[in-house]
């Protein structure tokens, strides 16, 4: 190869890509350098390219999700998407579908996909693919909610004591009007939350006040949290919340946009508490206090566990891994002002 670059002038790099006919040299160089090859008497052997392995092929994890522009799903797809690039054979690659109605649809993709397994965070596990994985063995791992089957594993948080100790929190700075901003109060995490809080209170000797709790539809997000807030806002000044918590994080930036907008402020006014630590949520104004999750290894996790599922046989159950929720304090909550 030295002697070839030297005869054509180049470097022994691009002998080399010419060797391996790369597209990443120029016709003319190209030339220069199978000329000097002739020249020398060298002939090029070049071994013919191997088939692909079937077992080697791309194989497809599906994720399935509720919501890909909330940043809790966001930081759960980055997750996956780089536990993806660290599994270099077989090759693996991540497709990321939206949840909606139309479950047939998604369903269909699996099965046109192949899929060798699915990963579904921000919905309950729907009949249409409970049934789907039934049938064709294909390994689930389902986020945040718990249910027993073969072939699906569960990645949990205990948001029951994660609401709970957050309600403590407010309880030991001397709050005991907290109002709780909810998403549509019917799935399985929302009333895990709000059985948190009520115990919280009901071990506190603080009566639970319907009046202070509120339900908003999840798909409206900060605009809900402002409007579900100002119904709260707009009770008695002796009779309204001096804490709130809120469904997740994106509900309460909306909770302390509209506890601004009455002329109040936070924390001296109203504390705040959101769920999931999206990174925004350290820049809020005030830094919000949070739930945290670990959505980045969630995401990881749910990867890792969805491979060791494809090895182990089909009538094995699943798996519960319950996952930290630690309580992040920040500026948004704070000592009650009232006596």
């Amino acid at each position: 190869m030295s002697e070839i670059a030297d005869r054509a002038g180049v470097s022994i790099a691009t002998v080399s890509r010419v060797l391996h006919n790369t597209d990443t040299v120029s016709e003319d160089t190209r030339k220069q350098v199978e000329d000097a090859i002739q020249t020398l008497g060298y002939r090029i052997r070049r071994r013919p390219k191997q088939p692909i392995p079937k077992a080697a092929k791309e194989k497809l994890v599906l994720l399935f999700t509720s919501d890909i522009v909330n940043p809790f799903f966001a930081e759960v797809i980055r997750g996956t998407h780089e536990e993806i690039e660290l599994q270099d054979h077989p090759k693996h690659a991540l497709s990321t579908m939206q949840l909606s109605n139309n479950f047939e649809k998604l369903i269909q993709a699996a099965r046109q996909m192949s899929a060798l397994g699915i990963i579904l965070t921000g919905g309950y596990p729907f009949p249409e693919l409970i049934a789907f994985q039934a049938e064709s063995k294909v390994p689930l791992v389902v986020i945040n909610y718990r249910i027993t089957q073969p072939r699906i594993s569960c990645i949990i948080v205990d948001f029951k004591d994660a609401y709970f100790r957050a309600t403590r929190h407010l309880i030991d700075l001397g709050h005991r009007r907290i109002g709780f901003v909810d998403d549509t109060g019917h799935s399985e995490i929302g009333v895990a939350r709000l059985e948190g809080y009520q115990n919280a209170l009901a071990e506190a000797g603080i009566p639970y006040r319907p009046e202070l709790y509120t339900s908003i539809p999840a798909d409206t997000r900060i605009n809900g949290g402002f409007q579900a807030t100002s119904n709260l806002l707009a009770l008695p000044p002796h009779e309204r919340p001096t804490a709130i918590l809120a469904f997740n994080d994106l509900f309460a930036l909306g909770v302390m946009h509209s506890v601004r907008a009455h002329g109040l402020r936070v924390p001296e006014d109203v504390s705040v508490i959101g769920c999931d630590d999206i990174p925004m949520a350290a820049y809020a104004y005030p830094p919000l206090t949070t739930i945290s999750q670990p959505k980045y290894r969630i995401g990881k996790l749910a990867v890792s566990t969805l491979l060791k599922m494809e090895q182990d046989p089909p009538e094995k159950m699943g798996s519960f891994t319950l996952m930290e929720s630690p309580l992040i304090i920040r500026e948004s909550t704070a000592r009650c002002s009232e006596r």
